[in-house]
């Protein structure tokens, strides 16, 4: 699809994919790892080779990722701490462009004070 449409892709193959995974600066996170297989009821004969075999996840928690990312200078005129809601003026149509454009971000602020007990119950 991306070549269809004239662009370049991102990376040339899956360990230059890799290497930028492993050279991206997130502080000092940790990778993670688990080890995750199929362990539900398999037919005698008739099972997929996937399900008999252990598979290894590796990750950065998502959260120190995101923490890092916030404590960064190099995005502090690039995000939107504060949610919002933009309009065209001249139709009156709703723009979504990010994260922080969206309902959800904007129902966490900007809600009566028994939607907010209730989001912290959730």
């Amino acid at each position: 699809m991306v070549l269809q449409l004239g662009r370049q892709l991102p990376f040339t193959n899956h360990k230059d994919l890799y290497c930028v995974i492993d050279n991206t600066c997130v502080g000092d996170v940790k990778w993670k790892g688990f080890n995750v297989g199929f362990n539900g009821e398999q037919q005698d004969g008739d099972s997929a080779p996937w399900m008999s075999d252990s598979y290894e996840v590796w990750y950065r928690d998502p959260r120190e990722v995101v923490h890092n990312m916030l404590a960064s200078s190099e995005f502090v005129d690039e995000m939107d701490y504060v949610p919002y809601q933009e309009y065209n003026a001249s139709n009156d149509q709703r723009r979504w462009q990010d994260f922080m454009s969206g309902d959800w971000a904007w129902e966490q602020v900007v809600c009566s004070p028994s939607c907010f007990v209730m989001n912290l119950l959730m």
